[in-house]
Order: structure tokens, then sequence, then C-alpha cells
């Protein structure tokens, strides 16, 4: 199911941003790596919200990362 969120994740990025499928890995940092300003994270995690019914945005300043991300969506939907 992690491998789920990740394509998600991904798919999303790639629409806000033009960046390559291969550009955005769980390693990479939302702002170093993938140079997302907090306005675009925002629009990020408020499209995963809509998506799986959960909340991110409260959760935001725990993520620096991709796979940050996808751990606090896996532990909140299973």
């Amino acid at each position: 199911m992690i491998s789920d969120y990740l394509k998600e994740v991904k798919k999303i990025i790639e629409e806000k941003t033009g960046l390559e499928p291969s550009e955005i890995t769980p390693e990479s940092y939302f702002e170093d790596d993938l140079n997302l300003g907090e306005m675009e994270l925002l629009e990020i995690l408020n499209e995963l919200e809509e998506k799986y019914h959960t909340e991110l945005v409260n959760k935001k300043d725990d993520m620096e990362t991709i796979e940050d991300l996808i751990d606090i969506l896996s532990e909140q939907i299973e």
C-alpha cells in the first residue's frame, strides 16, 4: 500500500511542479530537492487530504521529505 501512496504523491508533485518522476524519490526533501515552497506543499497536502479523507496539514511541520509524508499518511489511513 505504501507504494500506492508514493505513486499518488509523485503524481501530484509532477502535476504541480513539472518535475520528472525520476527526480522525485522518497528521500527527496520538499524544499531543498524539489524546490517546493510552503504554499505548494499545502496544496499537495490538501489534495491528499481530499483523496484519502485524512488530516495532513496539521502535521506539516513534521514533514521534510516525501518519505515523512508517506509515513504519516500510511499511519493515519491504516
